[in-house]
């Protein structure tokens, strides 16, 4: 495994190094501001959430905004693919990916997917003359310049287990990575001790002298698969299965611990999963023999269930990125960015 970190460190700092000094290009699209939204470990900072949140505080600025992502894992045959025109949905979940479906259900803003990003913000400004874009989890998508790089990190494991793929999680050296982010949110601020939380913003703020924000990802309801919401108190004292397809499953169980549960089992599948039928087999046998009152599963696995889900007592938490210290987007679309 450290053989491996040590070939993908050489590998990523190489590739940094050739677009630090313009030996790679940078594609830049006049007109537009472009904001990433993206972490500097592998899944589980809470991008998601953190994007929309984004999106609904650039429209109160007044900017008309549109979100881009790669659509990870989505199965389509357009590129690039529009998943929501800001009035409606015209893409399925398995053609966009998870998180792209999610923005699309959630805000009504132009959603858009492609692999190459640079093609889709193009297309973005051109075919809904938007004057802000969103990138989702695009810190590492080097080939577009953009005017300010948020990066997210997660408050119960923010240096990635200081390693590398595969040793650790981290996608690329942390201190090289923090120097080309415009600013720091900590999220899941409460999943950790005031202390810990504290030592780690005066890292950032110290090490790296760039804005740091806090945040938290709140439980808002508990709804069935039908978008009836439910009281959280429901589950209290009650026998609860967790189901997700997460990069970290335990923070997502930390979340329904706070709701006071009598007893917590998961069954984890890999992050972005699609789940089949022969799943929910896995899931009811599970529910079964602890004697589950409620399953629950997040917002992200919920628009991947098949249809004729065969299965009673489902529940779906939906979370809220809440800004407890906010010192994001200061002088964000100023001229001095660009």
């Amino acid at each position: 495994m450290r053989l491996l970190s040590y070939i993908y460190f050489f590998i990523t700092s190489v590739r940094n190094w050739l677009y630090d000094k313009g030996y790679f290009k940078i594609n830049e699209i006049p007109d537009v501001d472009i904001l990433c939204v993206g972490n500097i470990t592998v899944g589980g900072t809470g991008k998601t959430p953190a994007v929309q949140f984004f999106a609904k505080k650039l429209m109160k600025m007044g900017r008309n905004v549109a979100i881009v992502s790669r659509g990870y894992r989505g199965k389509r045959k357009v590129e690039p693919l529009v998943v929501s025109d800001g009035k409606k949905i015209l893409a399925t979940p398995r053609e966009s990916g998870d998180e792209p479906y999610i923005h699309a259900l959630n805000l009504k803003i132009p959603v858009i997917v492609g692999k190459n990003r640079y093609e889709a913000c193009k297309f973005a400004v051109e075919k809904f003359g938007v004057d802000t874009i969103i990138l989702d989890d695009g810190f590492q998508h080097r080939k577009l310049k953009r005017n300010r790089d948020i990066v997210l990190i997660d408050a119960t494991n923010p240096f990635g287990w200081g390693a590398l793929l595969p040793k650790g999680t981290l996608r690329e050296d942390f201190k090289k990575a923090s120097e080309r982010a415009s600013e720091f949110i900590i999220t899941k601020s409460d999943l950790i001790s005031e202390s810990d939380l504290e030592t780690i913003k005066r890292f950032l703020k110290v090490k790296f002298k760039k804005p740091v924000s806090v945040a938290k990802h709140g439980v808002t309801s508990l709804c069935d698969i039908k978008g009836n919401a439910k009281p959280l108190f429901w589950v209290a004292g009650k026998r609860v299965l967790l189901f997700s397809g997460l990069a970290n499953p335990l923070n997502f169980e930390k979340t329904v611990i706070s709701l006071n549960p009598a007893y917590i089992e998961r069954v984890d599948f890999m992050d972005h999963h699609n789940f089949k039928e022969k799943d929910f087999e896995v899931i009811k046998k599970r529910a079964e023999a602890m004697d589950a009152d409620f399953i629950i599963t997040t917002e992200k696995d919920l628009v991947k269930l098949p249809k004729n889900v065969k299965l009673e007592n489902i529940f779906v938490l939906k979370i809220e990125f809440t800004m407890l210290e906010d010192n994001s987007l200061e002088g964000f679309g100023e001229v001095n960015e660009k």
